[in-house]
């Protein structure tokens, strides 16, 4: 009797095993092989539909005009006049350096030239009557010169002690105190233009000659609802050769100040009228040296077609050529699929 249990026990165990095994090969998963050597794919058939024709991209914005303020020459910073976060204006006072040893400098000076210059009419007099000669005045003429060029170069010295602002705008925060020294080296703070702004961003080659000069772009930002509008005013005149794209540069108003240099930005172009075209799952378009190419299914088996793009947006590919209305194009098991494989397509719908 112990033996015809442990014999039953085992049929049963043969038998659950046996079921297991028939459940898992009815459930195969999309992109397996099938029992005759057919893939299971999804797929979806193409339809023409209304595209706006617009190209999506990312930038970055960057101030209208922006530098960060050094010294010309190093020395001790004896007073700072702009207060930090705050607007200043062209050619405002923001820190002033030591001088001390220029003036004194320029005090000597024009004590030297107003000598000079009683020698020099003293000697033109003479010189009038022939009591001394013309080269003895020559000499007495050019000192009195090289003195007064020397005023001018501490002159320009003198401009160098005070540091102003070099367009208007917004001043950031100082990285310096009053008594510090300082060399030309020494960033004291920076100074951004915010009004207007300026949009980068780069498009590629296929583009490049739909976006010119006065052309619209659209795009948001983080932390403001409504899309707002730039213009396109300058264009790298070549294209970069490993990324195969073209950098652009366009302007805004910011007269609020609500946007910032620094912040990104999702990008909306408009190259053309809407038009009917057919847009596939970027996932079904196939790159490739000798040309792209989508799968389409024909008689249950994979078709290689090549195909030319359009517009391209975040999910979907414009195919202008290539492929018809009705065709059956596969979106998945891509890396899988070969010429003439027998394929079981189940039809997605699509999802925009």
């Amino acid at each position: 009797m112990k033996i015809f249990n442990i014999i039953f026990a085992l049929i049963s165990i043969a038998l659950f095993v046996s079921c297991g095994s028939k459940e898992k090969k009815a459930d195969t998963p999309t992109g397996a092989p099938k029992g005759n050597g057919s893939i299971t794919v999804d797929g979806i058939i193409a339809q023409e539909e209304t595209t706006s024709n617009t190209i999506t991209t990312t930038g970055n914005i960057i101030a209208n005009e922006e530098v960060e303020i050094k010294s010309e020459v190093s020395g001790r910073v004896v007073k700072i006049y702009f207060k930090e976060g705050s607007p200043v204006s062209k050619g405002q006072l923001l820190v002033k350096l030591n001088d001390d040893d220029l003036l004194a400098q320029m005090q000597r000076l024009n004590i030297e030239i107003k000598l000079q210059e009683e020698k020099e009419a003293r000697q033109k007099q003479l010189l009038a009557s022939t009591a001394i000669s013309k080269e003895e005045y020559d000499v007495t003429k050019t000192n009195l010169n090289l003195l007064k060029a020397n005023v001018d170069i501490l002159k320009t010295q003198l401009d160098k002690t005070k540091i102003v602002a070099p367009f208007s705008g917004i001043v950031g925060l100082k990285s310096i105190s009053e008594g510090a020294i300082i060399s030309p080296t020494t960033i004291i703070a920076s100074i951004q233009n915010i009004n207007p702004l300026k949009l980068d961003f780069s498009i590629p080659e296929k583009y490049n000659s739909l976006i010119k000069n006065g052309s619209s772009v659209s795009f948001t930002v983080v932390g403001q609802a409504s899309p707002m509008k730039a213009t396109v005013f300058a264009k790298e005149p070549k294209i970069d050769p490993v990324t195969r794209t073209s950098m652009v540069r366009a302007t805004f108003p910011n007269p609020s100040g609500n946007v910032f240099p620094g912040s990104f930005a999702d990008i909306n172009i408009q190259v053309g009228d809407k038009t009917k075209a057919i847009m596939v799952p970027t996932i079904a378009y196939i790159p490739d040296i000798a040309g792209a190419k989508l799968f389409v299914s024909k008689g249950g088996k994979a078709v290689s077609v090549p195909v030319t793009a359009g517009i391209r947006t975040e999910k979907e590919i414009q195919i202008l050529t290539g492929v018809n209305v009705g065709d059956t194009v596969l979106t998945s098991g891509i890396l899988q699929l070969r010429p003439n494989t027998p394929v079981q397509v189940n039809i997605q719908n699509k999802v925009i």
